[in-house]
């Protein structure tokens, strides 16, 4: 009979492909992972790894085994789960780009911990494709993706739909367009909408490499439409603690998520004269065969609530 143990080892090891790296996540010293390598390599009769000095490749045989034993480990995981219940202290891992994980990884954070007290988060950065790979390999519990443009999921993965997202024009509270719309919103029942010509005159933060895989191809990094209204971008940042900053100080403008405008306490710029809309689909993915009990739980979970 195979042993447990060994399994877990051999999968962090086949994750991280390094020994010391694989060690540390399982709070072990390398020779002991070492060691539990060749044990299940001698039960197997047949070598994981393809060794190059200390490099660790996984070969085929490796491959075939990575596919059996997460369903094994996941397995032995639900049983621990099943019987210490609210007990159960399970480590959930999420991967996905930061905008999607500032709208949605609390909301599925909150859904397991009502059912699990215990839980823990480990919230990956990543972009689409990578987290969909983490997910794939085991290596994430559950992904956060954009999913417009009709995308395709590899057969082995499931989606939940989360919702969808407009972009729109974001300012903090101390630009002269939030100040000015606030003096003019007191007379009037909405803030006045500002012509497009206006809106180009100010400066803009925008992204360095486009935050959804959706936005890939699309004329700007964040969505806009810069081919027909180039805009005056003077910043370029993928640190979104530095797009709040630039934001609260009024130093620019930024094309964001509705949810992230709201979550930031930020003030939503109206616009005349632009038809263009960018709307993002989202959804959490996850790999059934892999059969963890909080995965399967949240699914269900957001499926009843209507997501």
């Amino acid at each position: 009979m195979l042993d447990l143990p060994n399994l877990v080892h051999f999968l962090a090891v086949a994750q991280h492909q390094n020994l010391a790296l694989a060690a540390d996540a399982l709070n072990l010293t390398p020779s002991a992972v070492s060691k539990s390598l060749k044990r299940l390599e001698a039960e197997l009769r047949t070598q994981l790894f393809d060794r190059e000095g200390r490099a660790l490749k996984l070969n085929e045989q490796g491959r075939r085994l990575v596919e059996r034993a997460m369903p094994l480990v996941a397995a032995a995981e639900q049983v621990r789960a099943d019987f210490a219940g609210e007990r159960h202290s399970v480590k959930c891992r999420i991967a996905g780009p930061d905008l999607l994980q500032v709208g949605w990884a609390q909301s599925l954070a909150d859904t397991v911990t009502a059912r699990y007290p215990q839980a823990s988060f480990v919230l990956a950065h990543s972009g689409d494709d990578a987290a969909l790979a983490a997910v794939l390999s085991g290596e994430c519990d559950v992904g956060l993706v954009s999913m417009s443009q009709g995308r395709s999921l590899d057969a082995r993965l499931a989606a939940v739909g989360l919702g969808s997202t407009e972009f729109r024009v974001a300012a903090g509270a101390s630009h002269p367009l939030a100040q000015a719309a606030r003096s003019a919103g007191a007379k009037r029942a909405t803030p006045p909408a500002v012509p497009i010509a206006d809106l180009l005159q100010h400066d803009f933060v925008a992204p360095r490499t486009p935050p959804f895989a959706s936005l890939n191809n699309q004329s700007a990094t964040d969505g806009w439409r810069d081919d027909v209204f180039a805009r005056k971008i003077r910043y370029r940042t993928d640190n979104l603690v530095l797009v709040q900053q630039l934001l609260s100080q009024g130093r620019a403008l930024a094309y964001l998520p509705d949810y992230a405008i709201t979550a930031w306490q930020l003030r939503t710029v109206p616009v005349t004269g632009c038809r263009y809309r960018c709307v993002q689909d989202v959804a959490m993915v996850y790999r059934p065969s892999l059969g963890l009990g909080w995965v399967a739980f949240l699914a269900d979970a957001l499926r009843k609530t209507g997501h």
